[in-house]
């Protein structure tokens, strides 16, 4: 048995699984808090949220849950080019779309 391989191979699974149950979690609770701040700035009903809270603490809350899936996503591909692209296509979709609460919070 190669001890070489079988310790670059043997945590290869479980970090992927974990990897992939983190970033699934930190990118729902991502949804989840876009969704608010976006629910908050687009209603027309002034009861919905009068004092601006929902957007100020989803606006916060989003922020590190899009650092934990910008994290977690590359570990869930095979070190190499993959896990580059991967990162890459993460980083910049959660950038673009996480400018989108803050701006709603900055235009209140």
């Amino acid at each position: 048995m190669r001890t070489e391989e079988a310790t670059g191979t043997r945590w290869r699974i479980p970090v992927a699984a974990s990897a992939l149950l983190i970033a699934c979690a930190a990118g729902l609770f991502w949804l989840r808090c876009v969704y608010i701040v976006l629910h908050s700035r687009l209603s027309t009903d002034p009861l919905t949220d009068p004092h601006g809270y929902e957007l100020v603490i989803g606006t916060v809350l989003a922020l590190p849950a899009a650092a934990a899936v910008a994290a977690a996503a590359p570990f869930v591909v095979e070190p190499g080019p993959s896990r580059i692209r991967l990162a890459k296509i993460v980083v910049t979709l959660l950038v673009v779309l996480t400018a989108l609460p803050v701006v709603a919070l900055l235009t209140a």
